[in-house]
């Protein structure tokens, strides 16, 4: 009986740790060059609850230059001036900024990250993307869309109650 309690606790453990892991939801933008910039990147927008952790990286940065960023209301043919959410303005061509604004709904609307040549040249846009919900590939997924991961919790969960159903049901007779 010592054995199965053990199992059970290992069961448990991993599926506790697996379902937060299933939980988050990220999703990758493309920045594409701006103004012949030679700078392209990617922005990794990542849920955290009612906040949206935002990583930006971009090739090619100028030496010694930081470069502000933003994320707008419109598209990058018709971004709104003002920016609606700043961003940490990126250093060797990285950014890191928790913005205080839920994925779902940067999702839901329609948004662009920008950024800038330079505080100096801040008219001067090097890369932009539109903040779109991006669809997993076929293959990268479990039934109905949901990560692997969830689908491996959920089918770990279920064979531990069957497990345990079957001890009590045996423990009973």
């Amino acid at each position: 009986m010592r054995w199965f309690e053990a199992a059970l606790v290992i069961v448990f453990a991993f599926v506790a740790l697996a379902v937060p892991v299933a939980a988050q939801e990220s999703v990758t933008i493309q920045l594409r060059e701006q103004n012949g910039s030679g700078q392209s990147g990617t922005a990794v927008l990542t849920a955290e609850g009612d906040r949206t952790r935002v990583v930006v990286t971009l090739s090619n940065p100028p030496a010694g230059i930081v470069q502000p960023a933003h994320i707008h209301e419109g598209t990058c043919a018709s971004l709104n001036p003002q920016p609606r959410y700043p961003l940490q303005s990126l250093s060797g061509g990285h950014s890191e900024t928790v913005v205080d604004v839920p994925l779902s709904q940067l999702l839901a609307g329609q948004f662009a990250i920008n950024v800038h040549k330079s505080q100096q040249e801040i008219s001067t846009y090097v890369a932009c993307g539109e903040i779109r919900a991006q669809l997993a590939p076929a293959t990268g997924g479990g039934p109905r869309g949901l990560p692997l991961s969830a689908v491996a919790a959920a089918a770990v969960a279920g064979l531990a109650l069957v497990v345990v159903g079957a001890r009590l049901r045996r423990a009973w007779r």
